[in-house]
C-alpha cells in the first residue's frame, strides 16, 4: 500500500516503532529523518525507501481511504503549450526522481559554470512567464529542494525553450546528451561535457 503523500494524514506525521518507540514529524521528511536517525543509532541499516514503506503500510492500515495499492506510475514528459508548462512538468520529473533516489548526481561548480556561460549565449533561451505567481513559487521551490538549497552558479539565466528545463537548475545536473534535434551544436546538453 502506498499513501498519497499529498494529503495530511488524521493523527498528523506519526509512526510507532516496533519496539513501541513513538516518533511525530512536522512533514513524512521529518518523520523520516527521525526514523532513519533512531535506526542508525540502534544499528540498524535501513534505506528510506523500505522506512517510508513501513510508515505508509502503518497509515494505510489506520487509514485505507488515504492509500491505494499499485506503485505510481512513473512521471513521463507531456506535451505543454506554453514554455512555463514544460519547464513546471520538467520540475516534476526531476523532483520525483529525486524522491526516488534521495539525490540526483551533479557535477563540479566549475564545469556549471561553464555551462552557464553556453547558455548565457544561447539564443533558445527564453523568459519564464511572470504572470502566474504559483509558477514562479514553484520553479523556485523546486530550485531549493534539487540545489539543497544552495544558490546557482548563474541566476540570471532563463528556461531553455528547446527542451523545457530550467537552466538555472539543469547546468548542475549530471545529464546524458540530449536526443532533441532542435537544440543549437554548441550546446552543452548536445556533448556530454561532464
Amino acid at each position: 500500500m502506498r499513501m498519497n503523500p499529498n494529503l495530511y494524514p488524521p493523527d498528523g506525521y506519526i509512526f510507532t516503532e516496533v519496539d513501541g518507540v513513538k516518533f511525530r514529524g512536522d512533514s513524512w521528511r521529518d518523520l523520516f529523518r527521525q526514523i532513519k536517525a533512531y535506526r542508525e543509532g540502534h544499528g540498524q541499516t535501513t534505506s528510506l525507501e523500505i522506512i517510508e514503506q513501513d510508515v505508509f503500510n502503518q497509515h494505510c492500515a489506520k487509514t485505507p481511504g488515504l492509500c491505494h495499492s499499485d506503485a505510481p506510475a512513473p512521471p513521463q514528459q507531456r506535451s505543454g503549450n506554453t514554455l512555463n508548462a514544460r519547464v513546471l512538468n520538467w520540475f516534476s520529473i526531476k523532483l520525483a526522481e529525486l524522491r526516488q533516489n534521495g539525490s540526483l548526481n551533479k557535477v563540479s561548480d566549475a564545469v556549471a559554470k561553464h555551462r552557464a556561460g553556453i547558455c548565457a549565449k544561447c539564443p533558445r533561451q527564453t523568459a519564464f512567464s511572470t504572470a502566474c505567481e504559483a509558477c514562479i513559487s514553484a520553479v523556485e521551490s523546486g530550485r531549493k529542494s534539487i540545489l539543497g538549497g544552495k544558490p546557482s552558479v548563474h541566476q540570471g539565466l532563463h528556461p531553455c525553450s528547446a527542451l523545457g528545463e530550467d537552466c538555472v537548475t539543469t547546468i548542475h545536473l549530471d545529464l546524458p546528451p540530449t536526443k532533441e534535434k532542435d537544440v543549437p551544436p554548441a550546446c552543452w546538453r548536445v556533448h556530454a561535457d561532464s
